[in-house]
């Protein structure tokens, strides 16, 4: 059985400086797929990074670069969420999802965020209730985007509308609700998603591993 890395251990355990998400989860994607070309989907992340990098300067405002880098990523690269078969592993391994260019709102997400750390743009990811996105958040005014449905850019109000339509509930402005995700709770819950979609699957091997995965980066 394919064992997680040190690093993925420490992260899991609470050093936030042990890995960052690109690497953490295409460890996770192994599991799916224990041949999976890592330096091929970094190169990826790489290289739509760069692309960006070629059309706003550094010195550009945020809006700027949320205008370059929508309409590279989900225009030009087709990025989007897959609402056809929402609950496929697939969604969920980093490495496909750069190849099929779908995936779910956390997948997305990190492809999302890891590009702009590539790029030193404050972009982090934010674990609303039923429904992940991202924030640009650079002291000013923060922007929103909702990566599985094609970047679109929300207000406070409009991420409380859509957690409405998900839950069922109005939920109360507060500094938890927005708050950037740690690393390790972003892990985690793809962690979550993929143990799921193998469960729906009917796949209890690989699902079994997610779960052996996770008690043995909490130490249980």
């Amino acid at each position: 059985m394919i064992q997680p890395s040190p690093q993925l251990r420490e992260l899991l355990a609470g050093a936030e400086s042990a890995l960052t998400l690109d690497l953490a989860a295409l460890e996770l994607a192994s599991i799916d797929n224990p041949e999976l070309d890592s330096e091929a989907a970094l190169r990826t992340l790489d290289d739509w990074a760069a692309a960006i990098a070629g059309r706003v300067s550094p010195q550009a405002p945020g809006a700027q670069y949320l205008s370059a880098a929508n309409r590279y990523l989900f225009e030009e690269m087709t990025l989007r969420g897959d609402s056809e078969d929402y609950y496929a592993p697939a969604n969920s391994c980093l490495d496909q999802a750069l190849v099929r260019r779908r995936g779910l709102p956390l997948t997305l997400s990190i492809i999302y965020t890891e590009i702009a750390r590539r790029l030193g743009r404050p972009v982090f990811g934010v674990g609303l209730p039923a429904h992940f996105i991202c924030i640009y958040d650079d002291g000013e005014v923060p922007v929103f985007i909702d990566v599985f449905d094609r970047g679109r850019l929300m207000t406070e109000d409009d991420c409380l509308d859509l957690v409405e339509e998900r839950t069922g509930q109005r939920f109360e402005v507060t500094p938890v609700l927005f708050a950037p995700a740690a690393r390790r709770e972003i892990v985690l819950r793809m962690m979550n998603n993929l143990y799921g979609a193998y469960r729906r699957r009917g796949d209890a091997l690989r699902a079994g591993t997610v779960e052996d995965w996770f008690r043995q980066s909490i130490g249980t």
